[in-house]
C-alpha cells in the first residue's frame, strides 16, 4: 500500500482526527546502531508539504504499513528496504540487507518502485502517468533523502502538487487525460540528487516524456482530486474529459493564467468545465455513466460490465428512464419488483406465489422515472456483462432490450427459456385478477384487442389461426425470437408459454435443429408442468424429421399446496419408458412425476424436469410438444425451458 498523507480541508476536521492519534511513540528510544553493509536499518521522516491544507494539528501524514524504499549502493545498484511494522507512524524504521561485496551508497527514494536507475551523483526516477481521483488523500508522489553517517532519513519531497476542484464535471466522463506544451507530467526523470532535493524534478529532466491521467469513479458535480507533478510554471495545462471509450466529451485547458507549482508545495486550482448538451442515449449504473452508439436511427446499443447486484436508468436527452410498470421483466437475474410484470400485478407481494423469476433476457417499454419510478435492476449470481439497446425513435414509447452475455456453449444445439414472456393471464391471477390490458401490460409491441390480465384470450397461434382469440402481431413474434416457431392456441405466462384451454387442444413445434451437421446424439431437457383438475390427459413428445429417443428420466419437484393447507410431497424421480412409434414419440400422463395442482388457485404449479437421451437427431429434426384433446378437455400445461445438447 501508498503511505497515507491524511488532508482534511477544514480546521475543524483536522482537530478532530487529532483527537484520534496516539502521539506516544513521540519518546520512543530506538536502537540506532548504523552500518553500511550487511543487516542495515534506517528511521525515516519525511517533510511536510507546504500548503494551507491541514493534515493533524502538527501538519504530519503517516507511514504506512506495507510501504517500501529503495536504497542504492555504491555501484549504483537498488536494494529494496521494507517498513518494519505496521505503519500509522510519523516515523518508521525499515529494514534491509546490503548484498555481500556492496556498500551503502548515499541516496534512498520512496517509493521504492519510483527509483530506476542510480549513476554517481545523478539519478532516474520514474513518476507515475495514472492516478485515481480521491479528495480523501493526497498521493505521496515521489521523495529522496540523501544517506549520512547515521541511520536517520529525512526524506524530501521531489514533485509539487495540484490541488484539483473541479465544477460542473461531465457525467460521461469517466478519466481526465492531463498534458502540457512546457512538458512532461509524467514518465522517467534523470538529473543530479542534490538538484532534485533542492528545487525538485522539473519537466526538462525528463528522458522518456509521458501525460497525466486522473481516474473518475462515480462523479456528481465536483470532482477533486490531488496530482503529483514536476516543479515547473506552466503556462497552460490541459485536460480532455473522456468517456469509457476514451472518446473526448470535453476539452479545455484547466486555467487561463500561468501555474506556478514548486517542490513540495500544494497549489489550489478551482476549475470549471463549460456546459454541454446531453447525449441522446446514455446508460447509468451507480452514478458510472456510459454513452451508447446509434446504431440505426433512434436505436442505441452497447455492452457494459455489471456487479452482481445494482440497479441503473437510462438517460434520455439527460432525463432517467426505467422500465414501464408491468412491460416486461425490468431487469436481468432474479427479479423481485412488484412493477416488473415479473411476479405479476402484486401478486407475490400478496402472498400468493413464491415462485421466484431468473431471467437472462429482457424487452419492454420505457418510462420516465418522474412518472413511474422503475429503476432496472441486476440481480446476478456473479458479475457480469450485459448487452443493452433502447429504441427511442417514437419517443411515446421508448424500448429496452437487454441480455446478459454468456460465452456461448459449442455442445447447445438449441435453447428457449422464454425469458421474454412476462404476460401473466389466470395462470398467475386466477379469479380476480386486474384486468390490465395486454398494451398497459406488456407494451413492447402489443397485439391488438383489449386482453385482460384474467383472461388470457391472447394467442400465439402463429403461423396460423387456431381459435377465435385475438392473435399476437407477426412482429411480435419477431420481438420475442419465436417467428419460426409453429403454434397452436399457446399463449404467453410469465417465462413459459401455456398450451390449450378448456377443450381448445394446443401445440408447439419448434425450429429445426438447424446447427447439426450430420446426425448426432443428444440430450433434449423440458422443464414443464401442468394446470390443475382439467388437465389430466396425456401429453406427447414428437420428434419429427429425423431421431429417436433411447431413454429418459422424470424429476418432479417438492411441492406446497397453496390452496389446501398440509397438501405437500417431497421431490421424486422415476425412469421413462413409454416410447412409441419406434421411439420417436413419448407419452406423459398425469401421475405422481407428473402431476396437476389441487385447483386453479394453486399459482405456483408442481414443476417437472423431463431429460431424454436421443440419438440421430440432424438439421431437419423438430421437436413437438403436443396436447390433444382427451375425453373432456385438452391438458393445460407451460413449458418454461427446452435445451437440446450435443451427447
Amino acid at each position: 500500500m501508498d503511505m497515507k498523507k491524511y488532508i482534511a480541508i477544514f480546521a475543524a476536521a483536522a482537530a478532530l482526527l487529532a483527537g484520534c492519534k496516539d502521539y506516544s511513540y513521540e519518546s520512543w528510544v530506538p536502537d540506532e546502531t548504523f552500518s553500511r553493509t550487511g543487516e542495515v536499518s534506517f528511521l525515516a521522516t519525511f517533510e511536510n508539504l507546504e500548503t494551507k491544507a491541514f493534515m493533524d494539528e502538527k501538519g504530519h501524514g503517516t507511514w504506512d504499513g506495507g510501504d517500501q524504499i529503495a536504497v542504492a549502493c555504491t555501484d549504483g545498484t537498488l536494494v529494496t528496504f521494507s517498513l518494519d511494522g505496521t505503519g500509522d507512524t510519523k516515523r518508521a524504521i525499515f529494514k534491509g540487507t546490503i548484498p555481500s561485496g556492496k556498500e551503502l551508497g548515499s541516496v534512498a527514494v520512496y517509493p521504492a518502485s519510483a527509483a530506476v536507475s542510480c549513476d554517481g551523483a545523478s539519478i532516474s526516477l520514474k513518476v507515475p502517468g495514472s492516478y485515481k481521483a480521491s479528495v480523501s488523500s493526497t498521493y505521496p508522489g515521489v521523495m529522496l533523502a540523501a544517506i549520512g553517517n547515521d541511520w536517520n532519513l529525512a526524506f524530501k519531497q521531489a514533485l509539487g502538487f495540484l490541488k484539483l476542484t473541479i465544477n460542473n464535471y461531465p457525467a460521461d466522463a469517466t478519466k481526465i487525460l492531463l498534458s502540457s506544451p512546457d512538458g512532461a507530467l509524467s514518465g522517467t526523470f534523470k538529473c543530479a540528487v542534490s538538484d532534485v532535493l533542492d528545487r525538485g524534478i522539473r519537466p526538462a529532466d525528463a528522458i522518456d516524456k509521458g501525460d497525466a491521467e486522473l481516474l473518475v469513479s462515480a462523479a456528481g458535480k465536483s470532482v477533486y482530486a490531488f496530482l503529483p507533478v514536476p516543479a515547473a510554471d506552466y503556462s497552460v495545462i490541459n485536460a480532455s474529459f473522456r468517456d469509457a471509450k476514451d472518446r473526448e466529451v470535453i476539452g479545455q485547458p484547466l486555467s487561463d493564467y500561468t501555474t506556478g507549482v514548486s517542490r513540495a508545495e500544494m497549489h489550489d486550482m478551482i476549475v470549471l468545465c463549460g456546459e454541454i448538451a446531453a447525449p441522446p442515449c446514455r446508460i447509468n449504473i451507480g452514478g458510472e455513466r456510459s454513452v451508447l452508439d446509434e446504431v440505426s436511427d433512434g436505436v442505441f446499443e452497447g455492452e457494459v460490465e455489471v456487479p452482481a447486484s445494482t440497479s441503473f436508468v437510462v438517460e434520455l436527452e439527460g432525463e432517467p428512464f426505467g422500465f414501464a410498470t408491468f412491460s416486461g421483466a425490468g431487469g436481468l437475474g432474479s427479479i423481485s419488483s412488484d412493477n416488473s410484470a415479473l411476479p405479476v400485478a402484486g401478486i407475490k407481494s400478496a402472498g400468493k406465489s413464491v415462485k421466484t423469476y431468473y431471467v437472462k433476457r429482457a424487452i419492454g417499454t420505457m418510462a420516465s422515472t418522474a412518472v413511474a419510478n422503475n429503476p432496472f435492476t441486476i440481480n446476478l449470481t456473479s458479475p457480469g456483462k450485459m448487452h443493452v439497446r433502447f429504441d427511442i425513435s417514437d419517443p411515446t414509447a421508448p424500448k429496452y432490450n437487454i441480455r446478459l452475455v454468456e460465452e456461448p456453449d459449442p455442445a447447445v444445439i438449441f435453447h428457449e427459456d422464454f425469458d421474454l414472456c412476462t404476460m401473466g393471464g389466470d395462470y398467475m391471477a386466477p379469479a380476480g385478477g386486474n384486468g390490465s390490458k395486454v398494451d398497459v401490460y406488456d407494451g413492447y409491441l402489443p397485439a391488438s384487442g383489449t386482453v385482460t390480465q384474467n383472461n388470457g384470450n391472447f394467442t400465439f397461434d402463429y403461423p396460423e389461426d387456431a381459435s377465435s382469440a385475438a392473435e399476437a402481431k407477426p412482429e411480435y413474434m419477431q420481438a420475442y425470437g419465436l417467428q419460426d416457431w409453429v403454434f397452436a392456441y399457446a399463449s404467453e405466462r410469465p417465462s413459459a408459454l401455456q398450451l390449450c384451454a378448456g377443450a381448445i387442444a394446443g401445440a408447439m413445434t419448434t425450429p429445426a435443429f438447424s446447427s447439426i451437421q450430420g446426425s448426432t446424439d443428444a440430450v433434449i431437457e423440458i422443464e414443464i408442468s401442468r394446470f390443475s383438475t382439467s388437465s389430466t390427459d396425456p401429453v406427447f413428445f414428437i420428434l419429427e424429421n429425423g431421431g429417436t429417443f433411447n431413454s429418459g428420466t422424470i424429476v418432479r419437484d417438492a411441492y406446497v399446496a397453496a390452496s389446501q393447507a398440509g397438501a405437500s410431497f417431497p421431490e421424486a424421480s422415476t425412469a421413462l419408458s413409454s416410447f412409441q412409434n419406434g421411439g420417436t414419440t413419448l407419452e406423459l400422463v398425469d401421475n405422481d412425476y407428473f402431476p396437476h395442482s389441487w385447483n386453479n388457485a394453486d399459482i405456483d404449479k408442481p414443476v417437472s424436469h423431463i431429460r431424454l437421451e436421443a440419438s440421430g437427431l440432424t438439421a431437419n429434426t423438430k421437436l413437438k410438444i403436443d396436447c390433444p384433446k382427451g375425453a373432456s378437455n385438452a391438458p393445460r400445461i407451460f413449458v418454461f425451458d427446452i435445451k437440446v445438447t450435443k451427447k
